[in-house]
């Protein structure tokens, strides 16, 4: 299984590193694993999700109704 670090999951769907850290906070994306040296490692999962997310918001639903 192929696992991203924040910064190339957030060039990978077209948000800043922020956005998808605040997503997780909210629990809009569950907190992914971490490596040894503590970094995000996310799954294609969590491409997937942020992907759905940035298309709902596009179409007008808050992160409430997500």
């Amino acid at each position: 299984m192929s696992t991203f670090t924040i910064g190339k999951i957030a060039r990978a769907v077209g948000l800043g590193a922020e956005t998808v850290r605040f997503y997780e906070r909210q629990g809009l994306i569950p907190p992914p694993a971490r490596s040894p040296a503590g970094y995000r490692l996310y799954d294609a999962d969590a491409i997937a999700r942020l992907r759905f997310i940035g298309r709902a918001k596009t179409l007008g639903f808050t992160l409430a109704e997500i």
